[in-house]
C-alpha cells in the first residue's frame, strides 16, 4: 500500500516523488550533494520547503509551516558541537531549549540577539529565523 505525503518532513521516497524524481536518481542526486540531505535519526528527512527552494520555488519563510504553536522569541545562547547545536530562546515568561543540526545553525546564520520563531510541534521544536 503506497503511503501518502502527510506532514511537514518527508522520507526519501516520498521526497523523490515530491521532486518528480525516481528514488535510484534522487539518492545519486544526494551522494552527489546536489540535493542538501539532512539525516533524522540516521535517516535522510526532507522538508517540503527545502526541495521547493532546490526546485527553485520561492520560499515564504514560517508562514508556510503547519506548526500551531510559533512562538517568537530572541536567541539568547548558542552552544556549537562537531554534529549538533543547542539554542537556547527567551520568549518572554519561558525559556525555550531547540537542539538542531549544526549545518542548520550555519544555513540559518543564527547569532545572539537574532529574531526567531520557535515551530512547536508534538515533542519537537524547528527554528526559523525571522
Amino acid at each position: 500500500m503506497a503511503k501518502r505525503m502527510t506532514g511537514d518532513v518527508l522520507t526519501a521516497r516520498e521526497a523523490a516523488r515530491y521532486v518528480h524524481l525516481t528514488l535510484p536518481t534522487f539518492y545519486r542526486y544526494i551522494w552527489e550533494g546536489r540535493i542538501e540531505a539532512p539525516k533524522i535519526g540516521g535517516r535522510y528527512r526532507f522538508t517540503k520547503s527545502l526541495l521547493d527552494g532546490w526546485l527553485g520555488k520561492k520560499h515564504s519563510g514560517a508562514d508556510d509551516v503547519s506548526g500551531r504553536n510559533k512562538l517568537v522569541g530572541r536567541v539568547t545562547a548558542i552552544k556549537r558541537d562537531t554534529i549538533m547545536a543547542q539554542i537556547d530562546v527567551d520568549i518572554g515568561f519561558h525559556k525555550i531549549t531547540a537542539v538542531i543540526t549544526r549545518d542548520a545553525l550555519d544555513a540559518l546564520g543564527l547569532r545572539i540577539r537574532d529574531t526567531v520563531i520557535a515551530l512547536v510541534k508534538a515533542t519537537e521544536v524547528m527554528i526559523v529565523k525571522s
